[in-house]
Protein backbone atom coordinates (compact mmCIF):
# COMPACT_ATOMS: atom_id res chain seq x y z
CA UNK A 1 0.00 0.00 0.00
CA UNK A 2 1.47 3.34 -1.06
CA UNK A 3 1.73 6.46 1.10
CA UNK A 4 -1.31 8.18 -0.44
CA UNK A 5 -3.44 5.05 -0.19
CA UNK A 6 -2.50 4.66 3.48
CA UNK A 7 -3.48 8.28 4.08
CA UNK A 8 -6.82 7.71 2.32
CA UNK A 9 -7.50 4.68 4.52
CA UNK A 10 -6.45 6.62 7.62
CA UNK A 11 -9.00 9.34 6.78
CA UNK A 12 -11.65 6.66 6.12
CA UNK A 13 -10.99 5.19 9.56
CA UNK A 14 -11.53 8.61 11.15
CA UNK A 15 -14.76 9.04 9.15
CA UNK A 16 -15.94 5.64 10.37
CA UNK A 17 -15.11 6.57 13.94
CA UNK A 18 -17.19 9.77 13.65
CA UNK A 19 -20.10 7.81 12.16
CA UNK A 20 -19.97 5.26 14.98
CA UNK A 21 -19.96 8.03 17.58
CA UNK A 22 -22.80 9.94 15.94
CA UNK A 23 -20.53 12.88 15.13
CA UNK A 24 -21.51 14.97 12.11
CA UNK A 25 -19.13 14.28 9.20
CA UNK A 26 -17.88 17.45 7.50
CA UNK A 27 -18.41 18.19 3.80
CA UNK A 28 -14.83 17.33 2.74
CA UNK A 29 -15.02 13.94 4.39
CA UNK A 30 -18.45 13.23 2.88
CA UNK A 31 -16.85 13.75 -0.53
CA UNK A 32 -13.88 11.49 0.30
CA UNK A 33 -13.37 8.56 -2.08
CA UNK A 34 -13.85 6.02 0.74
CA UNK A 35 -16.82 7.69 2.46
CA UNK A 36 -19.32 5.15 1.10
CA UNK A 37 -17.09 2.31 2.29
CA UNK A 38 -16.85 3.84 5.77
CA UNK A 39 -20.61 4.35 5.83
CA UNK A 40 -21.24 0.70 4.92
CA UNK A 41 -18.83 -0.44 7.61
CA UNK A 42 -20.52 1.80 10.18
CA UNK A 43 -23.93 0.28 9.42
CA UNK A 44 -22.56 -3.27 9.70
CA UNK A 45 -20.67 -2.60 12.94
CA UNK A 46 -23.71 -0.94 14.56
CA UNK A 47 -25.75 -3.97 13.52
CA UNK A 48 -23.17 -6.37 14.97
CA UNK A 49 -22.73 -4.38 18.22
CA UNK A 50 -26.07 -2.74 19.05
CA UNK A 51 -24.92 -2.11 22.64
CA UNK A 52 -21.85 -0.13 21.54
CA UNK A 53 -21.35 2.91 23.75
CA UNK A 54 -18.36 4.58 22.16
CA UNK A 55 -15.70 4.16 19.50
CA UNK A 56 -12.05 5.21 19.57
CA UNK A 57 -9.81 5.50 16.53
CA UNK A 58 -6.52 3.79 17.39
CA UNK A 59 -5.25 3.26 13.84
CA UNK A 60 -1.90 4.77 13.00
CA UNK A 61 -0.37 5.09 9.53
CA UNK A 62 3.01 4.39 11.11
CA UNK A 63 1.83 1.15 12.69
CA UNK A 64 2.27 1.84 16.42
CA UNK A 65 -0.61 -0.50 17.29
CA UNK A 66 -2.70 -3.29 15.85
CA UNK A 67 -6.36 -2.75 15.21
CA UNK A 68 -7.85 0.45 13.85
CA UNK A 69 -10.96 0.91 15.99
CA UNK A 70 -11.65 0.12 19.66
CA UNK A 71 -15.29 -0.22 20.71
CA UNK A 72 -16.49 0.09 24.29
CA UNK A 73 -19.75 -1.75 24.95
CA UNK A 74 -22.28 -0.81 27.63
CA UNK A 75 -20.83 -3.47 29.93
CA UNK A 76 -17.38 -1.78 29.39
CA UNK A 77 -16.10 -4.72 27.36
CA UNK A 78 -13.43 -3.73 24.81
CA UNK A 79 -13.69 -4.89 21.20
CA UNK A 80 -10.86 -4.35 18.70
CA UNK A 81 -11.52 -4.03 14.97
CA UNK A 82 -9.06 -4.27 12.07
CA UNK A 83 -10.40 -2.65 8.86
CA UNK A 84 -9.60 -3.71 5.30
CA UNK A 85 -10.68 -1.69 2.24
CA UNK A 86 -10.44 -4.07 -0.72
CA UNK A 87 -10.96 -4.17 -4.46
CA UNK A 88 -11.74 -7.89 -4.42
CA UNK A 89 -11.85 -11.05 -2.28
CA UNK A 90 -9.61 -12.64 0.33
CA UNK A 91 -8.90 -15.95 -1.43
CA UNK A 92 -5.49 -16.27 0.15
CA UNK A 93 -4.99 -15.24 3.75
CA UNK A 94 -2.00 -13.15 2.69
CA UNK A 95 0.37 -12.58 -0.18
CA UNK A 96 3.70 -11.32 1.07
CA UNK A 97 7.22 -10.69 -0.19
CA UNK A 98 9.37 -13.61 -1.26
CA UNK A 99 11.96 -12.97 1.48
CA UNK A 100 9.55 -12.32 4.36
CA UNK A 101 10.71 -15.28 6.47
CA UNK A 102 14.21 -13.84 6.58
CA UNK A 103 13.28 -10.13 6.33
CA UNK A 104 11.45 -10.49 9.65
CA UNK A 105 14.26 -12.63 11.15
CA UNK A 106 12.22 -15.74 11.92
CA UNK A 107 15.53 -17.64 12.09
CA UNK A 108 18.43 -16.85 14.40
CA UNK A 109 21.99 -16.28 13.28
CA UNK A 110 24.07 -14.21 10.92
CA UNK A 111 24.26 -14.41 7.14
CA UNK A 112 20.94 -16.23 6.82
CA UNK A 113 20.17 -16.72 3.13
CA UNK A 114 16.92 -15.31 1.82
CA UNK A 115 15.08 -17.15 -0.95
CA UNK A 116 16.25 -14.55 -3.48
CA UNK A 117 19.86 -14.84 -2.25
CA UNK A 118 19.64 -18.62 -2.53
CA UNK A 119 18.37 -18.40 -6.11
CA UNK A 120 21.22 -16.03 -6.88
CA UNK A 121 23.75 -18.60 -5.69
CA UNK A 122 21.98 -21.23 -7.80
CA UNK A 123 22.12 -18.88 -10.82
CA UNK A 124 18.38 -19.30 -11.21
CA UNK A 125 17.85 -16.72 -13.95
CA UNK A 126 20.80 -18.01 -15.94
CA UNK A 127 19.59 -21.62 -16.09
CA UNK A 128 16.02 -20.50 -16.82
CA UNK A 129 17.30 -18.39 -19.71
CA UNK A 130 19.32 -21.34 -21.00
CA UNK A 131 16.23 -23.55 -21.01
CA UNK A 132 14.06 -20.92 -22.69
CA UNK A 133 16.68 -20.41 -25.40
CA UNK A 134 16.29 -24.05 -26.47
CA UNK A 135 13.10 -23.03 -28.28
CA UNK A 136 14.13 -21.95 -31.78
CA UNK A 137 10.96 -20.36 -33.15
CA UNK A 138 10.50 -17.15 -31.17
CA UNK A 139 9.43 -14.10 -33.21
CA UNK A 140 12.23 -11.68 -34.09
CA UNK A 141 10.88 -8.97 -31.77
CA UNK A 142 11.13 -11.35 -28.78
CA UNK A 143 14.61 -12.62 -29.75
CA UNK A 144 15.89 -9.03 -29.59
CA UNK A 145 14.84 -8.51 -25.96
CA UNK A 146 17.53 -8.79 -23.28
CA UNK A 147 17.73 -9.28 -19.50
CA UNK A 148 14.89 -10.39 -17.26
CA UNK A 149 12.36 -9.02 -19.75
CA UNK A 150 13.56 -11.67 -22.20
CA UNK A 151 12.68 -14.37 -19.66
CA UNK A 152 9.18 -12.99 -19.14
CA UNK A 153 8.45 -12.50 -22.85
CA UNK A 154 9.80 -15.91 -23.90
CA UNK A 155 7.90 -17.70 -21.14
CA UNK A 156 4.74 -15.82 -22.12
CA UNK A 157 5.22 -16.83 -25.74
CA UNK A 158 5.58 -20.51 -24.81
CA UNK A 159 2.30 -20.27 -22.92
CA UNK A 160 0.68 -18.98 -26.11
CA UNK A 161 2.15 -21.86 -28.12
CA UNK A 162 0.61 -24.26 -25.60
CA UNK A 163 -2.70 -22.32 -25.51
CA UNK A 164 -2.62 -22.14 -21.72
CA UNK A 165 -5.94 -20.74 -20.51
CA UNK A 166 -7.46 -21.69 -17.15
CA UNK A 167 -5.14 -24.60 -16.36
CA UNK A 168 -1.59 -24.30 -15.09
CA UNK A 169 1.19 -24.30 -17.68
CA UNK A 170 2.64 -27.56 -16.33
CA UNK A 171 -0.75 -29.33 -16.61
CA UNK A 172 -1.11 -28.25 -20.24
CA UNK A 173 2.52 -29.15 -20.98
CA UNK A 174 2.02 -32.69 -19.67
CA UNK A 175 -1.16 -33.07 -21.72
CA UNK A 176 0.68 -31.93 -24.85
CA UNK A 177 3.55 -34.36 -24.21
CA UNK A 178 1.12 -37.27 -23.87
CA UNK A 179 -0.84 -36.35 -27.01
CA UNK A 180 0.42 -38.04 -30.24
CA UNK A 181 -1.25 -35.28 -32.28
CA UNK A 182 0.83 -32.48 -30.70
CA UNK A 183 2.81 -30.36 -33.16
CA UNK A 184 6.60 -30.05 -33.18
CA UNK A 185 6.32 -26.49 -31.78
CA UNK A 186 3.95 -27.58 -29.01
CA UNK A 187 6.21 -30.48 -28.01
CA UNK A 188 9.27 -28.23 -27.92
CA UNK A 189 7.49 -25.65 -25.76
CA UNK A 190 6.03 -28.31 -23.46
CA UNK A 191 9.42 -29.92 -22.80
CA UNK A 192 10.93 -26.56 -21.84
CA UNK A 193 8.05 -25.57 -19.55
CA UNK A 194 8.10 -28.97 -17.84
CA UNK A 195 11.87 -28.83 -17.34
CA UNK A 196 11.75 -25.33 -15.80
CA UNK A 197 8.84 -26.08 -13.47
CA UNK A 198 10.39 -29.34 -12.27
CA UNK A 199 13.84 -27.83 -11.71
CA UNK A 200 12.32 -24.83 -9.92
CA UNK A 201 10.46 -27.24 -7.63
CA UNK A 202 13.71 -29.02 -6.77
CA UNK A 203 15.34 -25.65 -6.07
CA UNK A 204 12.49 -24.68 -3.73
CA UNK A 205 12.79 -28.00 -1.91
CA UNK A 206 16.53 -27.47 -1.51
CA UNK A 207 15.94 -24.01 -0.03
CA UNK A 208 13.31 -25.32 2.37
CA UNK A 209 15.75 -28.07 3.42
CA UNK A 210 18.25 -25.30 4.17
CA UNK A 211 15.69 -23.46 6.32
CA UNK A 212 15.07 -26.69 8.23
CA UNK A 213 18.69 -26.66 9.47
CA UNK A 214 18.36 -23.19 11.02
CA UNK A 215 17.49 -22.23 14.61
CA UNK A 216 14.03 -20.70 14.84
CA UNK A 217 13.18 -17.50 16.72
CA UNK A 218 9.87 -18.52 18.27
CA UNK A 219 9.02 -15.06 19.60
CA UNK A 220 9.33 -13.49 16.16
CA UNK A 221 7.44 -16.41 14.57
CA UNK A 222 4.61 -15.87 17.05
CA UNK A 223 4.58 -12.14 16.30
CA UNK A 224 4.56 -12.88 12.55
CA UNK A 225 1.61 -15.28 12.97
CA UNK A 226 -0.49 -12.94 15.11
CA UNK A 227 0.07 -9.93 12.87
CA UNK A 228 -1.11 -11.95 9.87
CA UNK A 229 -4.15 -13.22 11.76
CA UNK A 230 -4.84 -9.66 12.94
CA UNK A 231 -5.07 -8.44 9.36
CA UNK A 232 -1.52 -7.73 8.15
CA UNK A 233 -1.84 -9.45 4.79
CA UNK A 234 0.99 -7.78 2.86
CA UNK A 235 4.72 -7.30 3.39
CA UNK A 236 4.16 -3.53 3.75
CA UNK A 237 1.51 -4.03 6.42
CA UNK A 238 3.77 -6.40 8.36
CA UNK A 239 6.55 -3.79 8.19
CA UNK A 240 4.21 -1.06 9.44
CA UNK A 241 3.25 -3.10 12.51
CA UNK A 242 6.54 -4.86 13.21
CA UNK A 243 7.63 -2.29 15.81
CA UNK A 244 4.66 -3.21 18.02
CA UNK A 245 5.97 -5.30 20.92
CA UNK A 246 4.72 -8.88 21.15
CA UNK A 247 3.32 -8.37 24.72
CA UNK A 248 1.22 -5.46 23.39
CA UNK A 249 -0.07 -7.62 20.53
CA UNK A 250 -0.91 -10.43 22.95
CA UNK A 251 -2.69 -8.04 25.32
CA UNK A 252 -4.84 -6.66 22.48
CA UNK A 253 -5.71 -10.16 21.29
CA UNK A 254 -6.85 -11.19 24.76
CA UNK A 255 -9.89 -9.08 23.96
CA UNK A 256 -12.34 -9.85 21.17
CA UNK A 257 -10.72 -9.08 17.85
CA UNK A 258 -12.47 -8.91 14.48
CA UNK A 259 -11.27 -8.16 10.96
CA UNK A 260 -13.83 -6.25 8.86
CA UNK A 261 -13.55 -6.22 5.07
CA UNK A 262 -15.39 -3.78 2.80
CA UNK A 263 -15.32 -4.04 -1.00
CA UNK A 264 -14.94 -0.72 -2.78
CA UNK A 265 -17.03 -1.56 -5.84
CA UNK A 266 -19.99 -3.32 -4.23
CA UNK A 267 -19.77 -1.91 -0.67
CA UNK A 268 -20.33 -5.46 0.57
CA UNK A 269 -18.93 -6.09 4.05
CA UNK A 270 -17.55 -9.28 5.59
CA UNK A 271 -16.20 -10.06 9.04
CA UNK A 272 -13.83 -12.64 10.53
CA UNK A 273 -14.02 -13.50 14.21
CA UNK A 274 -11.06 -15.52 15.42
CA UNK A 275 -11.25 -14.18 18.99
CA UNK A 276 -11.56 -17.55 20.72
CA UNK A 277 -9.02 -19.28 18.50
CA UNK A 278 -6.53 -16.44 18.89
CA UNK A 279 -6.89 -16.55 22.66
CA UNK A 280 -6.20 -20.29 22.63
CA UNK A 281 -2.89 -19.60 20.86
CA UNK A 282 -1.64 -16.84 23.15
CA UNK A 283 0.33 -19.17 25.44
CA UNK A 284 1.44 -21.60 22.74
CA UNK A 285 4.92 -21.86 21.27
CA UNK A 286 4.60 -21.35 17.51
CA UNK A 287 7.04 -23.13 15.23
CA UNK A 288 7.78 -23.44 11.54
CA UNK A 289 7.08 -27.04 10.56
CA UNK A 290 8.37 -28.84 7.47
CA UNK A 291 6.85 -31.63 5.40
CA UNK A 292 8.66 -34.03 3.13
CA UNK A 293 8.71 -33.07 -0.56
CA UNK A 294 6.42 -30.07 -0.08
CA UNK A 295 7.16 -26.57 -1.42
CA UNK A 296 5.49 -24.99 1.58
CA UNK A 297 6.04 -24.70 5.32
CA UNK A 298 3.55 -24.53 8.19
CA UNK A 299 3.15 -22.28 11.20
CA UNK A 300 2.12 -24.79 13.88
CA UNK A 301 1.79 -25.49 17.59
CA UNK A 302 1.97 -28.76 19.52
CA UNK A 303 -1.23 -29.88 21.27
CA UNK A 304 -1.46 -31.67 24.63
CA UNK A 305 -1.13 -35.03 22.89
CA UNK A 306 2.13 -34.06 21.21
CA UNK A 307 0.54 -33.58 17.77
CA UNK A 308 1.62 -30.76 15.47
CA UNK A 309 -1.44 -28.63 14.61
CA UNK A 310 -0.95 -26.43 11.53
CA UNK A 311 -2.41 -22.91 11.65
CA UNK A 312 -1.17 -21.32 8.43
CA UNK A 313 0.45 -22.78 5.31
CA UNK A 314 3.12 -20.66 3.57
CA UNK A 315 3.63 -21.57 -0.08
CA UNK A 316 6.72 -20.61 -2.10
CA UNK A 317 5.15 -19.41 -5.33
CA UNK A 318 5.61 -17.46 -8.57
CA UNK A 319 2.64 -15.25 -9.46
CA UNK A 320 3.12 -14.78 -13.19
CA UNK A 321 3.72 -16.93 -16.29
CA UNK A 322 4.55 -20.23 -14.56
CA UNK A 323 6.66 -21.53 -11.69
CA UNK A 324 10.25 -20.27 -11.83
CA UNK A 325 9.63 -17.31 -14.10
CA UNK A 326 8.22 -14.04 -12.71
CA UNK A 327 7.24 -12.39 -9.40
CA UNK A 328 8.23 -14.79 -6.61
CA UNK A 329 6.16 -14.44 -3.44
CA UNK A 330 4.86 -16.28 -0.40
CA UNK A 331 1.16 -17.18 -0.51
CA UNK A 332 -0.38 -17.85 2.89
CA UNK A 333 -3.47 -19.99 3.43
CA UNK A 334 -5.50 -21.03 6.47
CA UNK A 335 -4.77 -24.57 7.59
CA UNK A 336 -6.32 -27.14 9.93
CA UNK A 337 -6.60 -25.06 13.13
CA UNK A 338 -8.52 -22.26 11.41
CA UNK A 339 -10.70 -24.61 9.34
CA UNK A 340 -12.00 -26.95 12.03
Amino acid sequence: MGKHEREDVYIAEKILNDLLNGVKVNKNHREHKLFDCANSLAKRIKQDFPDMQESTHIGNIYGSSIGNIKLILKNREKIYLELKFLESGVGTRANIGQDSLTDFHLFKGKNILSWSDFRGIKKHNEWVQTELNKYKDYPTEIESIEGDSAIYEKAGYLKKVLSVMNQTAITVAEEVLSNPASSHEELAAAKIVKKIVERDREEKLEYISYLKTLTQDHEKIKKFLFLILAGSHTHASLEEHWNVDLPEILETLRHKYYVYYVYKKTLETKVEDYSKRLKNLLDKQISISFMEKQTNVLLSFTDNNGNKIPILRIVFHWKNKFQGIQTPCLNIFDDRYLKE
